[in-house]
């Protein structure tokens, strides 16, 4: 009886590892909904984020960092301003909570993946950072410019400064990692219009600064009047399925052919002055709103092109104050 017993478990064991199943695992990342989630709390982990479970909400910290993930929605926040919005809000499933796999590697950057035996697992999480990924407040950037002694200065000093042209000592800041808080009543455009012509509440509106909606605005769908628009203004586009773009690959792919167009407008001549008078080329567009020419900006000392830079940087930092 006892070897009918044991030959039955192997048979089933036998069977089970044939079929590509493992005793005793479960499936690390699955399709709930149509979307790949991951067990949030053991892909945090190895990715050398700290790991909190709320009452209502998910909390992934580093240092002084800390993005809240609430269980209802499926934006992520820090200090109370979205940072990204996933693909939907953390579903629990068998006792472990998961959020989609696109927020560690889209947002995070982070390669988790499922391995042959169906562990989890990432590759050169080494050297991350959440410094590298998320926004600062104005008040942390200023802080970490002004005082030598500011919590983790090096790190946020890091993240939102840019190579500087010619020796210049202001700081080139980052904008694009600078949270604008300015409230919505701020401004002359109607965003509250337009949030409330896309689902949004009121009560969630009113608590919604600048930043907040850009993040938003970038999630959604491209009209269909605006991906014709995209395609007759880039050619290139016009073969293409768009009809899953947002607005965030609209600013995304028009900056990047922006920025090529712009460098292409030089000849390899003007691009070597500029690199020998240490001029990044970045920097050429501050150069163009006073001297609107590439000659006229060459035939400048020095002095006065490093003074007209200068001044952009400072207003820069002026604007965080």
């Amino acid at each position: 009886m006892c070897m009918k017993k044991s030959l039955g478990i192997l048979l089933i064991i036998g069977f089970m590892i044939c079929t590509g199943c493992r005793p005793g695992t479960a499936e690390v990342i699955k399709d709930i909904g149509g979307i790949s989630m991951v067990p949030v709390k053991e892909a945090s982990g190895l990715s050398g984020l700290n790991y909190a479970d709320e009452e209502n909400d998910i909390v992934l910290s580093q240092d002084d960092i800390a993005l809240k993930i609430h269980y209802t929605s499926p934006n992520v926040y820090k200090d109370g301003h979205i940072m990204y919005i996933m693909e939907s809000p953390a579903i629990k499933d068998q006792g472990k909570t998961y959020v989609p796999l696109s927020f560690f590697t889209d947002y995070l950057k982070i390669a988790v993946r499922s391995d042959e035996n169906n562990q989890l697992s990432i590759t050169d999480n080494d050297d991350f950072s959440l410094y590298n990924v998320v926004q600062f407040l104005p008040q942390e950037v200023c802080g970490a410019l002004n005082d030598k002694n500011y919590p983790h200065r090096d790190e946020i000093l890091k993240a939102v400064e840019l190579t500087r042209s010619m020796h210049i000592d202001i700081p080139k800041i980052n904008m694009k990692k600078v949270i604008q808080t300015n409230p919505l009543d701020a401004y002359a455009y109607d965003f509250k219009g337009e949030l409330r012509r896309h689902g949004y509440t009121d009560e969630e509106i009113s608590g919604f600064s600048y930043h907040d909606f850009e993040i938003i605005e970038r999630s959604w769908k491209l009209p269909e009047k605006m991906v014709r628009s995209l395609k007759k203004g880039y050619p290139e586009l016009a073969d293409r399925d768009l009809s899953r773009w947002t607005y965030g690959d609209y600013e995304k792919y028009y900056t990047e052919q922006d920025q090529e167009n712009f460098a292409r407008s030089f000849t390899e001549d003007q691009i070597t002055q500029l690199n020998q008078r240490g001029i990044l080329l970045e920097d050429t567009f501050y150069l163009f709103k006073e001297f609107h020419q590439i000659d006229t900006i060459l035939a400048q000392p020095d002095e006065v092109l490093k003074k007209t830079i200068e001044g952009y940087y400072q207003i820069s930092i002026d604007a965080l104050q």
